[in-house]
């Protein structure tokens, strides 16, 4: 199925489904700012929670977020979105007793996206957002699915708590003696075997695992700038002499779009309880690939890849040393192997739903992006180079 065919079928069966009422935390965030506009665009009903920041109301942050993505989604689909202020660091989410009630007898299903995702925050920073944070979340929903209408909790995570496992990591892999390396991951790690706790209370949590989010696949848009972009910043840059990388080394992208699209599939489809799903394609980009479509359109020069041998054996300033070490999160993601297959299958089998393989097409629109929305500047004036006509990189 092509992305164009996993598109109309999307929005044919949009047209099919009874207006549920859902409730989502981290409206704000790339994903869950994404989930809301997917949903209210097929007719749901959304609670969305969010907290004022920066002298503006939570009703005012939802709004202009959601405005990024479809200038007209408050026009056309206001009338199903409810914004509630509160903080998931809170108990009870900072919830009245009356707001509580009312939600225990409307909300259907939970989507908990709000999380803290920079790499090396203070891991007790991070445990207080991610893992308490999902703690108040949780039990919110445990009350709810007791005395009130609540089936399912949906949790968002990431496939990097993988850690350093040396095998293939599976949807059901979790304690595995692997080490984490970031306290992001940590913080995640931990907020999963809270999640499993609950599982044993009997309340129904799946489990979702992105690995690495990119725009939107036909546009490239995006509000977060983070992680790939990240590094594809400081190539940008041409700083280094050289950067760390191995033949194997590989990421596994998708489009929040993509994401999106697999999620709506699963809540509209699929009754099985207490899943683990890892929200990307069958194939993984290779590195030295992503190296080349930026280094073509973006223009930089001074920097090239190296095997981790040769750049351990290079004389590197201690800038460099330091901006290296800065980002070595980043080479930790590219050497991990991840697994999606039982995700496939459920979302083939149970869902009519194909995951799209992230393309060369994709990156070369995220490139476009982030040289349009002025995060990245290119390096020459004068480009020649069509993306398009680039070879599509050879995928394991």
């Amino acid at each position: 199925m092509t992305c164009e065919q996993a598109t109309h079928l999307y929005l044919f069966c949009k047209t099919m489904v009874k207006e549920r009422t859902v409730f989502i935390t981290g409206v704000t965030g790339l994903v869950g700012s994404y989930i809301t506009k997917v949903f209210l665009e097929n007719g749901h009903r959304v609670y969305a929670l969010a907290r004022p920041k920066d002298e503006q109301g939570a009703q005012q942050r939802v709004g202009d977020i959601l405005k990024f993505w479809n200038e007209k989604i408050l026009d056309e689909y206001g009338s199903n979105l409810i914004v509630i202020e509160g903080d998931i660091t809170k108990p009870n989410l900072g919830l009245t007793i009356i707001e509580r009630d009312v939600l225990k007898n409307e909300i259907e299903e939970i989507f908990h996206c709000a999380a803290a995702t920079q790499l090396n925050l203070p891991l007790a920073e991070l445990r207080f957002i991610n893992v308490e944070g999902t703690r108040h979340v949780l039990e919110l929903g445990y009350e709810w699915n007791k005395n009130g209408k609540l089936k399912k909790v949906n949790y968002f995570s990431t496939a990097y708590v993988c850690g350093d496992y040396e095998g293939i990591f599976k949807e059901g892999d979790l304690e595995i003696g692997q080490k984490l390396h970031t306290s992001y991951e940590q913080s995640k790690f931990e907020a999963e075997k809270l999640v499993k706790a609950y599982r044993k209370k009997g309340l129904w949590i799946d489990i979702f695992r992105p690995a690495a989010v990119t725009g939107e696949s036909a546009t490239g848009r995006t509000f977060k700038f983070e992680h790939i972009y990240e590094l594809l910043y400081l190539w940008s840059l041409d700083v280094l002499d050289f950067f760390p990388n191995e033949e194997s080394f590989s990421i596994d992208f998708a489009c929040i779009d993509h994401i999106a699209q697999a999620i709506l599939s699963i809540f509209n489809n699929s009754n099985m309880k207490n899943e683990t799903y890892h929200l990307f394609g069958e194939k993984p980009f290779f590195t030295k690939d992503i190296f080349q479509l930026a280094r073509t359109y973006i223009g930089f020069k001074k920097t090239s890849l190296v095997t981790w041998e040769e750049f351990n054996k290079k004389e590197i300033s201690p800038t460099q040393r330091k901006i290296i070490n800065k980002i070595n999160a980043f080479n930790v993601v590219l050497q991990t192997k991840l697994d999606s297959a039982q995700t496939r299958h459920i979302l083939k089998n149970k869902c009519n739903f194909i995951f799209p393989i992230f393309t060369s097409e994709h990156f070369s629109n995220i490139l476009r992006y982030v040289v349009q929305s002025g995060f990245i500047k290119k390096r020459r004036k004068k480009n020649t180079h069509s993306l398009t006509a680039l070879p599509q990189q050879e995928n394991r």
